[in-house]
């Protein structure tokens, strides 16, 4: 059984305030809120959701409840993790690739600095504890392209 949704008025953050935020990390601790699939509308799971979506400043307070309550009545389509994303039903990709063309295997990119070797290997490794990428042998390799790290303007 699913908790129903309470619409309640939540404090927001307003980005002007501080701009100078950074992107809120969920905590590893936090895995009994990933409950999209089994309970969406567990509370601390709605109120983790408000907390990590940002609302603007040029709405009205009315506006702002009323995005507020729209998140909260549509709590099961968030997902706090790639681990609760779901695969769309039917979805297949086929890449039309024509026989015989040859892509770049030779790698172009410089070593990743500590900071973002830090960042950025968690995250490989939660992408592949949710099956959405897997480790192949370098034999198998048909293309490979470099990766950037680009800060959000915001």
């Amino acid at each position: 059984m699913t908790s129903t949704p309470t619409v309640k008025e939540v404090p927001v953050w307003i980005a002007a305030d501080d701009p100078g935020t950074e992107q809120p990390e969920v905590e590893l601790d936090e895995e009994n809120l990933f409950t999209r699939t089994t309970d969406p509308f567990k509370p601390e799971r709605v109120k983790r959701i408000q907390e990590l979506i940002e609302i603007g400043d040029d709405l009205t307070t009315s506006q702002r409840q009323e995005i507020i309550t729209l998140i909260v009545e549509n709590a099961d389509i968030f997902a706090l993790s790639v681990a609760e994303v779901t695969p769309v039903k039917g979805a297949i990709l086929r890449l039309q690739i024509p026989e015989g063309t040859m892509f770049n295997k030779k790698v172009h990119q410089r070593s990743l600095k500590a900071p973002e070797r830090d960042y950025y290997y968690p995250r490989l490794d939660e992408l592949e504890r949710c099956g959405v990428v897997r480790k192949i042998a370098p034999e198998d390799v048909k293309c490979v392209s470099p990766t950037t790290l680009a800060q959000k303007p915001h």
